[in-house]
This record gives structure tokens, sequence and C-alpha cells, in this order.
């Protein structure tokens, strides 16, 4: 289908969008394999990887619903260790409400839902200021005509 964009693209890039025009400031990154240098790169930052795709033909003739698993990690700094760890609380509560529940305008997209998150804060050996990062995971549904991962 020349001119369609896969669903699963549809829905990395609503995500990216949303984040970038919800989160002022923040800098979005998707798909980035280099490591995050807490002593270098501007923070705080969030970087979006998109994960599994699971398709499922039963939910409704002729159509297939799709989940699209995928990651937003949060990396943040601060003066002191406990900062840190205040920081990245906030920064993964800000995550949490700008994506749970919202549903992209785009056809075919549907709800965003959280599926946890791990937090971590490095140890003096790993960066020079108190730092860390948490890695939220989250799903979103796509439903497209069966044989047919294409978003209108």
């Amino acid at each position: 289908m020349t001119g369609s964009l896969p669903l699963r693209e549809a829905g990395l890039a609503a995500i990216a969008q949303r984040l970038t025009s919800t989160m002022p400031g923040m800098i979005v990154e998707r798909a980035r394999r280099a490591p995050v240098d807490v002593d270098t790169d501007t923070l705080p930052r969030l970087i979006l990887r998109g994960e599994e795709w699971q398709a499922d033909e039963t939910e409704e003739p002729g159509l297939t619903h799709y989940r699209l698993a995928f990651s937003v990690t949060g990396f943040v700094s601060a003066a002191t260790d406990l900062a840190a760890e205040q920081a990245l609380c906030l920064l993964h509560a800000q995550l949490v409400q700008t994506l749970a529940g919202w549903i992209p305008s785009t056809p075919g997209l549907g709800d965003v839902s959280e599926q946890g998150a791990e937090f971590s804060l490095y140890d003096n050996d790993a960066s020079a200021q108190p730092a860390g990062e948490f890695l939220a995971r989250f799903s979103m549904l796509a439903i497209g005509p069966s044989g047919g991962p294409w978003a209108s």
C-alpha cells in the first residue's frame, strides 16, 4: 500500500509527538542505541523504544487487534542522591500522566496503558554526580483490517 504508514510506526510517531508537545523543553529521542552519558548529555531526557508487536484476530471478524509494547527510559541528574531519586519519581509521574489513558487521533490507534517501571540510581563509579534512570513499560492498542497493518 503505497503512501500508507504501518500502524506500528504511526503509533511510535504519535507517542513521540505527544511527549514532545506535552512535556515542553524535554529532550525526547527515538530508538537511540548509544548509551546516555549522564555526566555530559543534557538531562532530563526520555528515550522511546518500540518493543513487542502482537496480533490477535479473534476479537472482531475482519479486524486484527494489535498490541504495541513500548518503553520509555527517563534520565535525570541532581545535586544530591535524594534529589536525584525525587527527580526520577517526578519525571516518571509526568510521563504516566502524559501517556496513560491517552488515545491518539490517528485512525486505528487506541488507548495507552502503563505496564510497570523499574527505577535505578547510579553508583558513584557510574557517574560523577547523583543521577539515575527509570525504565517505564507501556502498551498501545492498534486496530486494522485483517492482513492490513496500516494507518489510514
